[in-house]
């Protein structure tokens, strides 16, 4: 890792090169409404993030040198709002983005849970958060680290109550970041627990032939209905051309056991050969054991591909036997997850993160 990625002598203001700076977005909004407010990461590498710090702390936009790298909804963003918080309505605020959070209580398919009542994907990313600390570098005192502190609470009299303090680390000149987050269960009785990253990848990053790089056995869900057609384990890890099969919500969806390495750390990715660029994730498989894939490449923009390591359950505990479905925090427990995000560019990193592929083992169809 670079320890010295730039002269202090020839700028005053560090933001100069890089940096984090907060406000508001407030146009171009396609449906009105309110300033949301966000964060500007500038890592000082070509990647630039803004944090939605009004959607918990979410990264929607997200480019490297001049490439998107995101998938972005119509909606645009949207204040908080409890109307969001109703069967699958958190459709009609989703800003899309690069990293998009579910839970913390439980998160997937709407449903009613271990006496808890849950919406599409939960609460996390339609709750504001609380900024506890913004701490940009100090190249003046070789201090090259950058993070932005954020409280988000998922509560309600009588419980659940769920606190996330989650942390994204930085550093001045690498073209990377963290996200950790910490989750407390601040009730006097047991919660049910999930998370999930929703990592969603869109265009020019993710293209026809765009590869996603992961391993280990896999279950398909499959709802494209009656214009499906029989689908290899090959073809759900390399991006088609637009297709009519996904029209509307028409989609498909892999969980999958992934692969870890002798660390215990699972290593996923995308991989545009065509571009030169990629996107590795590494995280350790004990706190997310399964990893999403969620497939939807709409024949008029709707063209994303995702990779979400999960722990809890998508589709339900009575439709899903895995250990983790029926994950629960005792009052006063904190359960830490940690997923790091590094752009490869260069030919080695790009051959490094070729390396993490494996075979995809599809087991059932769900």
């Amino acid at each position: 890792m670079t320890s010295t990625p730039c002269d202090p002598a020839k700028f005053e203001n560090p933001l100069q090169v890089g940096g984090i700076r907060t406000g508001t977005l407030d146009f171009p909004n396609p449906n009105g409404g309110q300033a949301c407010r966000v964060a500007h990461v500038n890592t000082g590498a070509g990647l630039r993030l803004t944090v939605a710090l009004d959607r918990g702390g979410d990264i929607v936009e997200a480019s490297y040198n001049q490439h998107g790298l995101a998938y972005l909804t119509p909606n645009d963003y949207k204040p908080p709002s409890h109307a969001y918080h109703r069967d699958a309505e958190w459709l009609a605020a989703w800003p899309g983005g690069l990293v998009t959070t579910t839970g913390p209580i439980l998160m997937g398919v709407p449903r009613t849970e271990n006496g808890v009542t849950t919406s599409l994907h939960g609460h996390f990313s339609n709750t504001p958060a609380a900024v506890l600390e913004v701490a940009n570098p100090d190249p003046q005192r070789s201090s090259w680290d950058m993070r932005l502190v954020l409280l988000i609470r998922d509560t309600r009299m009588f419980g659940p109550s769920l606190e996330v303090r989650r942390e994204i680390r930085c550093r001045l000149g690498e073209p990377e970041f963290a996200i950790v987050d910490e989750v407390t269960n601040r009730g006097d009785e047991r919660s049910p627990h999930a998370m999930l990253y929703h990592v969603n990848f869109g265009y020019p990053l993710l293209d026809e032939g765009t590869r996603l790089v992961y391993q280990g056995r896999g279950q398909l869900r499959d709802a494209r209905g009656d214009l499906a057609s029989p689908t290899t384990a090959e073809q759900c890890k390399r991006a088609p051309a637009p297709c009519g099969s996904y029209r509307a919500a028409r989609e498909q969806l892999l969980i999958v056991e992934p692969t870890a390495d002798a660390a215990g750390n699972v290593h996923a990715g995308i991989l545009n050969e065509s571009l030169g660029l990629g996107l590795r994730l590494k995280y350790p498989a004990s706190a997310l054991p399964r990893l999403a894939s969620w497939l939807h490449y709409g024949p008029r923009g709707s063209y994303v591909a995702s990779l979400e390591p999960f722990c809890g359950s998508i589709l339900g505990q009575s439709a899903d036997d895995h250990p983790s479905a029926a994950t629960m925090l005792a009052p006063g427990e904190t359960k830490r997850y940690e997923v790091a995000y590094r752009i490869c560019a260069t030919a080695d990193e790009l051959d490094s993160l070729a390396a993490q592929d494996g075979p995809l083992k599809l087991e059932a169809v769900l």
